[in-house]
């Protein structure tokens, strides 16, 4: 998600620099001395509009030293401003201050405790509010003409659950992949995008993840339903990729390749998630039926 802002922060910083360096060319001693980061830091103001809220405020209070805030998904050059903050725990904001011809960069903190105003209900959803984040275990009865919550099925003709081949929980898939119900996900939003796979042996790998709601036109034109029967009305809603961790079972259905990490969220709501990774060069609703998919059906835990 941050990325989605470096080359405006980049802009923004490119022009806030040569406007200081103009300014100085032209008569850098009437601007007067830069002031310390200190100086500035005494005189900015970052809190939650209730304690620990990810909802902050940020105002810079400084006379005539104007500037601009990186609050980590996005920037502002308002002197005072409300912002959003999806992180959970300790965070640090840069605010890029300009006087007396020079730039000073500096940083505040604010303790995030609880996401109680998200970027938008999907993180909340997929991540929980909370500290402890929200874990996904497998879908026990995934239902919709399937008898695995692990398998495989035609690329977008196999809208939610896999309905050509499939493994249920306790069993092991043709390529040897055991789905165990010991393994399981958990998304949290301490310092940053994070996702824990939690092993059948008890160890854990961390990683983290990159979440976004939308898709195609032609994805979300699709048909999956819920787990009770009802059609989702929406198609496909996004796009989850992990980085340095798997799913539990991550691995192609077919072939037991690693999973590229990659998937399209075909069901998504607070109780149930069914994840999609299409084989590499499969087409959606490929004409000729030979475009295959893995597909991962979990639900939250209670």
């Amino acid at each position: 998600m941050k990325n989605k802002y470096l080359s405006f922060l980049g802009g923004c910083l490119l022009a806030i620099s040569m406007a200081s360096c103009l300014d100085a060319s032209v008569d850098n001693d009437s601007l007067g001395t830069v002031a310390s980061a200190e100086e500035i830091a005494a005189h900015l103001d970052v809190h939650g509009i209730t304690p620990g809220s990810n909802k902050v405020i940020i105002k810079n209070n400084n006379k005539e030293i104007g500037g601009m805030w990186d609050y980590l998904v996005g920037v502002t050059t308002a002197q005072c401003d409300t912002v959003l903050i999806p992180f959970l725990g300790e965070q640090t904001l840069k605010f890029y201050a300009t006087c007396g011809g020079g730039q000073v960069i500096v940083e505040k903190k604010v303790q995030i405790n609880i996401i109680d105003y998200p970027l938008d209900p999907s993180w909340a959803i997929l991540a929980g509010e909370g500290t402890e984040g929200k874990t996904w275990v497998w879908d026990p009865n995934p239902g919709r003409g399937s008898w695995g919550c692990y398998g495989a099925g035609g690329y977008g003709w196999s809208a939610d659950v896999p309905n050509w081949s499939c493994t249920a929980i306790g069993d092991t898939s043709p390529q040897g992949v055991t789905v165990s119900a010991n393994e399981y996900i958990t998304f949290d939003l301490n310092g940053g995008a994070n996702a824990t796979l939690h092993k059948a042996d008890g160890t854990e790998i961390k990683g983290s993840f990159a979440f976004s709601m939308g898709t195609s036109a032609d994805k979300a034109a699709l048909k999956p339903s819920y787990r009770d029967g009802r059609l989702t009305g929406k198609g496909w809603v996004g796009t989850l990729t992990l980085k340095g961790v798997s799913l539990p079972s991550g691995f192609n259905y077919y072939t037991g390749a690693p999973s590229r990490g990659t998937f399209d969220i075909a069901v998504f709501n607070n109780k149930e998630m069914v994840l999609i990774e299409p084989d590499a060069g499969a087409v959606l609703c490929d004409p000729n039926w030979s475009s295959v998919s893995t597909h991962w059906c979990f639900v939250a835990k209670e």
